[in-house]
């Protein structure tokens, strides 16, 4: 006889703890409980978390849509804040996500918060912005690994490159998947430069009140716009070599 899951773990690894709210969704709760010290122990790798992370489940899509930042008409499953994460409950999702996606999901969420709570001025009560590239990228590279080489052979003939690493709503509906490639290979190759200290050091600076681009600049000694026309020059260069 199994178990039913009484709550999620706390005190895990990266000072990650959850708060899950009344109603949620059992199975989300089932997930946390079985997998949420496994997920601290990967987080851990990416920084700590400054505060508890409430977790709650939505019922509709629109639910979760109305949920955003900003007006969207894109099919999410999870959204990030400062100290929240929201999930669209299994059961409402297009096709019944596997235990493995929902953890996928949870992962890749969770890191948007702690790269969130990493960034924000002390007594923030939101998100700071961050562009695509790094945002989605970071989230994706720590819930997925290291993008596939392979990808750098498609997109870099891509015809709305330039618009991908900065992609707005508009972008991010008309070429989502692209833009999480692309994102996932920019923040691993500014990773692989810049290392753990460039991503301290900028994380730093934005908490101490910088702008995202004032932050690089800081943390990497040369403007964003400079580094990414040279990533995406490289990246052009790359596909066009294979």
């Amino acid at each position: 006889m199994t178990r039913a899951p009484t709550g999620p773990p706390r005190g895990l690894a990266a000072g990650l703890r959850f708060e899950a709210a009344p109603d949620l969704d059992p199975a989300v709760l089932a997930i946390l409980s079985r997998e949420g010290d496994g997920l601290a122990r990967a987080l851990a790798a990416w920084g700590r978390f400054r505060q508890p992370v409430r977790v709650r489940t939505t019922t509709t899509g629109a639910a979760l849509r109305a949920a955003a930042p900003c007006p969207t008409d894109l099919n999410l499953h999870g959204l990030a804040g400062l100290d929240e994460l929201v999930l669209l409950a299994p059961a409402a999702w297009l096709e019944p996500p596997a235990d493995g996606e929902l953890v996928r999901t949870l992962h890749h969420e969770l890191a948007h918060v702690l790269l969130f709570q990493r960034c924000a001025t002390a007594g923030s009560a939101r998100a700071p912005w961050l562009p695509t590239w790094f945002r989605e990228g970071m989230a994706t590279v720590a819930s997925e690994g290291r993008p596939p080489p392979r990808l750098r052979r498609h997109l870099g003939a891509h015809p709305a490159l330039d618009d991908l690493p900065g992609a707005g709503e508009e972008v991010l509906g008309a070429h989502a998947q692209a833009c999480y490639d692309v994102a996932a290979l920019a923040f691993q190759d500014w990773y692989d430069r810049f290392g753990g200290r460039g991503l301290t050091a900028l994380c730093a600076a934005m908490r101490a009140g910088h702008s995202f681009a004032a932050a690089f600049t800081r943390a990497c000694g040369q403007p964003e716009a400079t580094w990414l026309a040279g990533w995406l020059a490289g990246l052009r260069r790359d596909a066009g070599q294979r």
